[in-house]
């Protein structure tokens, strides 16, 4: 594995955690939504009407509908502890990746070096936005970048031997 796809491994976690956390809220929204109404009188005008009977089929309808919207929610409900415990498993594992990154990028003595690939990795930084901030040119800092993933190889190097 290349020191670039090493330190992109940050990023691809980070987007599945966002994945997750989105696929949670629209469960929780759907749960919301479907506990929010109820089920009332089959008759349009909810009167009583001239016969004084109810409205047998619309009362089986409502019970119906009310036996498939529970198991929904119960379809829900197991879904989102599922996706919570993913959620769980996936912030452990993200920050155990960013220990592990920092700790690597501590060891690049070039201080320069250190901040772009912390700027770009970590912090999601572009490169237009690095050259702006630590004051050189887009192209230079291109070249920088490329330096400091061979100093990120030579430390993977020494760390598995």
């Amino acid at each position: 594995m290349t020191a670039k796809e090493y330190l992109q491994q940050y990023k691809i976690k980070q987007s599945r955690l966002r994945a997750i956390e989105n696929m949670i809220r629209e469960l929780r929204e759907e749960l919301t939504s479907l506990g929010a109404g109820s089920l009332r009188s089959a008759w349009p005008d909810g009167q009583p009407h001239g016969t004084g009977t109810t409205d047998p089929t619309g009362s089986q309808a409502i019970k119906a509908a009310e036996a498939l919207s529970e198991e929904r929610r119960e379809k829900l409900r197991s879904q989102l502890i599922d996706m919570m415990m993913r959620e769980y498993k996936a912030r452990a594992e993200l920050w155990r990746q960013r220990c592990e990154i920092e700790e690597t990028l501590g060891a690049v003595r070039n201080p320069t070096h250190h901040d772009i690939l912390h700027m770009h990795y970590m912090e999601g930084r572009t490169f237009e936005w690095i050259a702006v901030e630590i004051g050189y040119s887009f192209r230079h800092t291109i070249r920088l970048h490329g330096e400091a993933l061979k100093a990120i190889d030579r430390i993977r190097e020494r760390k598995e031997k």
